[in-house]
């Protein structure tokens, strides 16, 4: 397997474990919404419900003065839920909040670990450039030279054209 091989693979990995990473974070922000929609509807329930107690315990509290100080004693309660609802939601928001933000810091440090990748990927194919391939190349025409230098003294001839190969490699230099 060659290294171009291996490279490509690990870009494909990578790729892959980037969209799965993106997948689970847009179906967590999804859930989260859907629950922070479910609890502002309980709450406006919950609201309305608390509302409509609260006029209840007024009617009460006007046709029986002696229990006035209970109904009281009830809306002071009913004040203390709605505001824990109201406190809930608020803790739920930044709850949200929180997340999103988890989010955008996941997908830079998924961003960095791509770009980090790619120009390595770069930096290596740059590598294998100037110590593999230019070497080689500088060996083989050296061999080549050595080759047309024996043909020469050993036939006594003119030595062959230069191969096609040998023009190319000439280009590719």
């Amino acid at each position: 397997m060659s290294l171009e091989t291996l490279l490509l693979v690990f870009v494909g990995i990578s790729a892959i474990a980037f969209m799965l990473q993106c997948l689970s974070m847009w179906k967590a922000a999804r859930s989260i919404a859907k629950t922070v929609e479910r609890l502002e509807q309980e709450t406006k329930e919950l609201r309305g419900d608390a509302h409509e107690l609260m006029e209840r315990a007024q009617g009460i509290v006007e046709s029986m003065a002696p229990l006035g100080r209970i109904a009281e004693n009830l809306k002071a309660n009913m004040d203390l839920i709605s505001e824990m609802v109201k406190e809930r939601v608020q803790d739920l928001d930044e709850f949200v909040q929180e997340m999103t933000e988890m989010g955008r810091e996941q997908a830079s440090k998924v961003n960095h670990v791509v770009t980090d990748t790619v120009e390595k990927f770069e930096q290596t194919t740059e590598m294998i450039h100037q110590d593999v391939l230019k070497p080689a190349l500088e060996i083989s025409s050296f061999l080549k030279g050595i080759k047309a230098g024996l043909y020469y003294l050993f036939n006594k001839k003119t030595p062959p054209p230069p191969s096609k190969s040998h023009a190319e490699d000439e280009l590719f230099i």
